[in-house]
């Protein structure tokens, strides 16, 4: 390692796109597994009645933690993109990767229009309806996972492997 450090932080600047969107995707599956059993047929009725009460606290709190870890991601591959010495990532065939990061996390942001009337509606208390609002709030969410959640960590863990590969 160049700096002697036990962590070399050039290195741990290449794979911190990785590292954050990592746990973005865990972080959107975890939801998903999580929300989902409140559609159980057994227990709708009491999902209707609940489900504003734990949405407000589910937003409050895990909405900083999805900010947060895409501010991660975009910063980190922004900075790779940035500070790598001249050459280094097109050399390596990485630059395309590490753009393709930044994009992909800040495409998480194009579901929000899609996404911000269920959160109201149930918030709001749909009454009878929460079930179906958080139905739909599922499958947005799903789509968004699987499209530019899962497509940034692509993007991270090829630039981060491409970098670092000699």
């Amino acid at each position: 390692m160049a700096s002697g450090l036990f962590v070399d932080p050039t290195t741990l600047l290449r794979i911190a796109p990785a590292i954050s969107s990592t746990c973005s995707l865990w972080f959107g599956w975890d939801q998903y597994e999580l929300l989902q059993l409140f559609l159980k047929p057994d227990i709708q009725a009491h999902t209707n009645k609940m489900l504003p009460s734990y949405f407000s606290t589910f937003f409050n709190r895990g909405a900083p933690r999805v900010v947060g870890l895409l501010l991660a991601t975009v910063l980190t591959s922004a900075a790779n993109l940035r500070y790598a010495p001249s050459g280094l990532l097109h050399q390596r065939g990485s630059f395309i990767w590490y753009s393709g990061a930044v994009a992909f996390a800040l495409g998480h942001q194009i579901y929000i229009p899609f996404i911000l009337p269920s959160i109201k509606a149930i918030t709001g208390d749909a009454k009878a309806n929460n079930v179906n609002q958080l139905r739909r709030w599922l499958y947005v969410h799903n789509w968004r996972t699987l499209t530019v959640d899962l497509a940034a960590w692509l993007c991270c863990v090829t630039a981060a492997v491409k970098t670092l590969s000699p």
